[in-house]
C-alpha cells in the first residue's frame, strides 16, 4: 500500500480495485498544541484585567475631580464609598465562589487605590468648614466639595471608618498575610495625612516629605523582617504607603501655585525614595544604576530649587557656591553607594567640574574677600581629593580653581587685611592656632576615618569587578 500525505486533512491510500481513496484523518490534540492554546488564553484573561482594571482607576480618578451632577456632595461621596467596598466584596466573592485568585488579588488591589481617593473626597468636605490656611476661595468649581456643618463631617467620616478599616485590613491579609496588621496601621496613618486642612504649598511639601521618610522607614523595617513582602503581591503592598503622599503632592501642586521650596521638597522626596530602592538587597545592578543616574539630576533640581528659596536671605554672589555645596553633598551619597566604579569615576568628574565651575564664576562675577576666600577654599579642596583618589579632572579642577581665586581675589584680599584693626587680625590668627591644634590632636583619627571610607569603596569596586 502507497500513501501519499494530504496536508493536515488525511490521507491517500491506493487500492488496487477501486484505485486512490481518501481516508480522512482522526484529529489529535498535541501537548504543544494546548499548551499554546493555554498561553493564548491567559494572555486574553491578563489584557482584560488590565483593561477592567485601567477602566476602574480612570473612573475614580475621574470622581476625585467631577464626581457626579445628581444629589449633595455626601450622597455623592457614598457613591465612592459603595463602590469600595464592592470592589472588596467582588474579590472576596471572585476568591471564595469561583476560586480564581489572580481576579480577586486585582479587586483587592483596586479597593486598596480606592481608599486613598476616600480619604481624599473626606479631607475635602472637612476643608469646606475648617481649614488652617484661606485657600479655601482658589479652588475650581468642579473640584469643590461642601458640607453644612461639623457635625456632618463627623457623621460622614464615623460611617467611612466603618467601611475602610475593614476593607484597609482584609486586602493587606490577602496581600501580605505576615505584615497585614502593621501595613494597614502604617497605610491608614498615612492616609490620615490628606485630613490635615492646609493646602497652600509649603506645608503639602513639608508633610509630603515627612510622610515619605515614615513611609521608607517602614518599608526599611517591613521588609527585613517579612520576606514575602518581595513577591509581587507584597511589592504592591508596600507600594500603596506612597499612594497618599502622591496625592497630597499633586493636589497642592495642581490647584495652588508651585514654589521653589515645594519643588525642593518634592526633589528630596523623590531623592529618598530612590535612593532607599536602589539600596534594597535583591534588586539587580541594572536597576540600581539606573536609580542612581536618576538621582543625579533630582539632586540638581533641588539644589537648584534650594538656592531659589535661599535667593532672598543670600547675595548674589553665594548663590553659585550655595548650589555647588548642596549638589556636591548629595553627589557623595552617590559615589558613596554605588556599585559601578565607571559611574562613580564619571561622577567624580562631572561634580568636580560643576563645583569649579561655580566657585569660579563667583569670584570672577563678584570679584571680593568673601568670594576669594570661598573659592580657594574649595579649589584647595578639590585638589587634596583628586589627589587622594587618583583623579585627574578633580585635581585639574582644583587647581583651575585656586588659579581662578588667586587672579581675582587676592587683592581683594590683601585689602581686608590692610583696612581690617589689630584685632580682627588677633581673632583670625587665634582661630587658625586653635583649629591647627584640632588638627594636630585628632587629625589622625580624621585621616584614618577617611582612609577606611575610601578603602571599602575600593574594597565593594574590587570585588564587584571579581564577580563580573
Amino acid at each position: 500500500m502507497n500513501t501519499q500525505a494530504a496536508e493536515g486533512f488525511g490521507d491517500f491510500a491506493d487500492d488496487m480495485d477501486n484505485g486512490p481513496t481518501f481516508v480522512p484523518r482522526r484529529r489529535s490534540f498535541s501537548a504543544d498544541g494546548i499548551a499554546q492554546s493555554i498561553r493564548n488564553f491567559a494572555t486574553l484573561s491578563e489584557a482584560l484585567r488590565v483593561l477592567g482594571a485601567a477602566v476602574l482607576v480612570a473612573s475614580m480618578s475621574v470622581f476625585l475631580l467631577q464626581g457626579w451632577s445628581e444629589g449633595n456632595d455626601i450622597s455623592r461621596y457614598l457613591l465612592l464609598l459603595t463602590q469600595t467596598g464592592l470592589l472588596a466584596a467582588a474579590g472576596f466573592a471572585m476568591s471564595h465562589g469561583l476560586r480564581e485568585t489572580k481576579g480577586a488579588r486585582i479587586f483587592f488591589g483596586l479597593a486598596l487605590v480606592s481608599i486613598p481617593a476616600n480619604f481624599t473626597i473626606l479631607s475635602a468636605l472637612l476643608y469646606s468648614v475648617f481649614q488652617w490656611d484661606g485657600g479655601l476661595s482658589t479652588y475650581p468649581d468642579y473640584a469643590h466639595w461642601t458640607i453644612e456643618s461639623m457635625a456632618g463631617v463627623g457623621v460622614t467620616f464615623a460611617g467611612a471608618m466603618l467601611v475602610l478599616i475593614p476593607v484597609t485590613m482584609f486586602c493587606f491579609a490577602i496581600m501580605a498575610r505576615h505584615s497585614s496588621k502593621l501595613l494597614s496601621l502604617h497605610f491608614l496613618v498615612l492616609n490620615t495625612l490628606l485630613l490635615l486642612p492646609i493646602r497652600n504649598s509649603i506645608a503639602a511639601g513639608t508633610i509630603a516629605l515627612l510622610g515619605v521618610m515614615y513611609a521608607l522607614l517602614v518599608l526599611g523595617k517591613l521588609t527585613t523582617k517579612d520576606r514575602s513582602l518581595k513577591t509581587g503581591e507584597g511589592k504592591f503592598a508596600l507600594a500603596t504607603l506612597f499612594i497618599p503622599i502622591g496625592i497630597i503632592l499633586f493636589r497642592s501642586m495642581y490647584f495652588y501655585q508651585i514654589d521653589s521650596l515645594m519643588i525642593a521638597m518634592v526633589s528630596m522626596a523623590m531623592f529618598m525614595a530612590s535612593r532607599q530602592v536602589s539600596m534594597f538587597q535583591d534588586r539587580g545592578p541594572r536597576v540600581a544604576l539606573m536609580l542612581e543616574s536618576l538621582s543625579v539630576p533630582i539632586a540638581a533640581v533641588f539644589a537648584l530649587s534650594l538656592t531659589d528659596a535661599l535667593g532672598p536671605m543670600l547675595v548674589n554672589a553665594l548663590n553659585g557656591p550655595v548650589f555647588a555645596t548642596i549638589y556636591m553633598l548629595l553627589a557623595l551619597d552617590i559615589m558613596r553607594r554605588t556599585e559601578s566604579p565607571r559611574f562613580a569615576r564619571l561622577l567624580v568628574a562631572t561634580t568636580s567640574i560643576t563645583v569649579a565651575l561655580c566657585f569660579s564664576l563667583s569670584v570672577a562675577g563678584y570679584p571680593g574677600a568673601l568670594t576669594a576666600i570661598l573659592s580657594l577654599a574649595a579649589g584647595a579642596i578639590l585638589l587634596l581629593v583628586g589627589l587622594s583618589i587618583r583623579s585627574h579632572v578633580a585635581a585639574f579642577a582644583g587647581f583651575v580653581t585656586l588659579a581662578v581665586g588667586t587672579l581675582f581675589g587676592m587683592e581683594k584680599i590683601w585689602q581686608l587685611v590692610l583696612t581690617s584693626s589689630w584685632i580682627d587680625l588677633a581673632i583670625f590668627g587665634t582661630c587658625a592656632i586653635v583649629l591647627g591644634s584640632i588638627i594636630d590632636r585628632h587629625g589622625v583619627v580624621i585621616k584614618l576615618h577617611l582612609v577606611k571610607w575610601f578603602d571599602a569603596i575600593g574594597d565593594r569596586r574590587a570585588r564587584i569587578a571579581l564577580d563580573d
